[in-house]
């Protein structure tokens, strides 16, 4: 086999290693996605459940707050009358908050999670550039047949025989 043939050969398989290469590196990337897609959903529905839970059970703590407060009548002064504004505002605040809650409930809508902590990827691999695993294949492909074809020159010039 002569040395174009043997460079072809080399150059035929540094191009089936960045094929390859490049090929689990795009499987492994849209696994990786799709898991981390799948992680952060559940993490925001986990999340709009627990605040949703919290609120109703807030709302639910205050009108049974309110309710043991009015059942005391005693002599109203100023402050009382201060007193039961705050506590109307508390309460119209704390219904708009139920309101909310149970309209979340009925339209199943994620609610936009604004300081989300982040998530934890599923593959170690997330950031993964298809181009330069190709060029990275493609040069080692380059560098392993060179290495071949200079390794086959230099073995045939050392076992040449010399005519006398």
């Amino acid at each position: 086999m002569n040395r174009i043939y043997k460079g072809f050969t080399t150059l035929a398989l540094g191009l089936a290693l960045v094929a390859t290469t490049a090929a689990v590196a795009s499987a492994d990337v849209s696994d990786s996605r799709k898991a981390l897609y799948e992680s952060e959903l559940a993490q925001n529905l986990a999340g709009q459940a627990a605040r949703t839970e919290a609120a109703v059970e807030r709302a639910r703590a205050l009108e049974r707050q309110a309710g043991a407060v009015a059942a005391q009548p005693v002599a109203e002064d100023q402050n009382d009358r201060l007193l039961r504004g705050i506590e109307a505002a508390q309460a119209e605040r704390t219904q708009t908050a139920v309101e909310q809650a149970r309209a979340g409930e009925r339209t199943l809508v994620p609610v936009v999670t604004i300081a989300a902590p982040q998530p934890v990827p599923a593959a170690p691999g997330r950031d993964v550039d298809l181009v330069a695993i190709a060029l990275l294949g493609l040069v080692a492909g380059l560098i392993g047949g060179a290495t071949v074809v200079a390794g086959t020159a230099v073995n045939r010039r050392r076992h040449r025989v010399v005519a006398a």
